[in-house]
């Protein structure tokens, strides 16, 4: 006998196998699966790719239950969905659920609380019995995701095209911004410094043409490509970096408001972080955990999550038991 737990997002697809010991006897990563951003014929087929690696040597009608988390569940057709289960030769009924719950079990084994996702973007939710009972923000990129990766992102950008603009070239997060951005442009490199000092009129004709430069390349892309310069808001915070600093302070302050609107003043109930803004460490997740004044904890393995939560339902784990293989399972080991 054995469970699958999935946790399908959009970068993503990830499949895991446990049996009733709640070891791991299969696994599987394909592309993303989330149908809203890819389709459901594509997001249904990186599932399947998924599936197929995780239960490879493993008669899949030993499958006794199933726990799939997904990121735009509610675009799932699942007149495309129901014929690729059946035909892994899966009998169990999977059960789908928001990739909210799944990122909350990834970081705790309790049943209520709260969970905080900054990757990409940003959302909190309350999390009740495994479900979503209340949710803010997770608006997009354009009208919401405040404090998420593509937020961080854009305020770098931001806030090294205002810096260049000025004249002003010495500052760590605009040099990190500056050589992101112009990496392999054609045209001639930052100058050094010495060159740009001296507030001449033709350092600062050099700065406001690389501020253009810069701003045309950030619009230049996909808007959301901006999330990768989030990593460098941290970097250049940890070196001291004042307008960086400023960032990071205001990315906090805005997720720890998201996290007010969905949880009561004086609530005693763990909070788990998620995504990569949160879980890689850092000055903002030290800036929230310090804003948030509440048990926090990170998410693990959101794979080992489903399945930890297939394994609890099909074989009826006592909470003991479910607490005690819960860490090993999220963790990867």
């Amino acid at each position: 006998m054995y469970v699958l737990g999935l946790d399908v997002g959009g970068t993503s697809s990830r499949a895991l196998l446990l049996d009733p010991s709640g070891r791991r006897a299969g696994y599987g990563k394909a592309g993303g699966g989330n149908p809203a951003a890819h389709g459901n014929e594509v997001a249904v087929a990186n599932v399947g790719r998924a599936l197929e690696l995780a239960l490879r040597g493993v008669d899949p009608a030993l499958v006794a239950g199933a726990v799939v988390g997904m990121a735009g569940r509610g675009a799932l057709d699942r007149s495309v969905f129901d014929p690729m289960w059946a035909s892994a030769g899966l009998r169990a009924v999977p059960r789908l659920t928001s990739d909210l719950g799944i990122a909350f079990a990834a970081g705790t084994a309790e049943p209520r609380g709260t969970v905080l996702i900054a990757g990409t973007g940003a959302i909190a939710a309350r999390i009740e019995d495994g479900e979503p009972t209340m949710i803010a923000d997770g608006l997009g990129w354009l009208l919401g995701d405040e404090g998420s990766g593509f937020w961080l992102g854009r305020e770098a950008a931001r806030a090294a095209a205002h810096a260049l603009g000025r004249g002003r070239v010495t500052g760590t997060l605009t040099r990190l911004v500056a050589e992101a951005l112009l990496e392999g442009d054609p045209l001639p490199p930052v100058p050094p410094v010495s060159e740009l000092g001296g507030g001449s009129p033709g350092a600062a004709g050099e700065t406001r043409a690389l501020a253009i430069r810069l701003v045309v390349r950030a619009q230049s892309r996909p808007p959301l490509e901006l999330a990768r310069l989030a990593p460098l808001v941290g970097r250049a915070a940890e070196e001291g970096d004042p307008a960086a600093l400023e960032i990071v302070s205001t990315a906090a302050r805005l997720l720890c408001r998201t996290v007010a609107e969905v949880r009561p003043a004086g609530e005693t109930t763990p909070v788990v972080l998620a995504g990569s803004v949160l879980t890689s460490g850092g000055p903002v997740c030290a800036a929230v955990r310090e804003g948030l004044g509440a048990s926090t904890a990170l998410a693990g393995d959101g794979a080992g999550a489903a399945a930890w939560l297939a394994g609890r339902e099909a074989f009826g784990w006592d909470p003991g038991t479910a607490a005690r293989l819960h860490a090993r399972i999220v963790s990867g080991d």
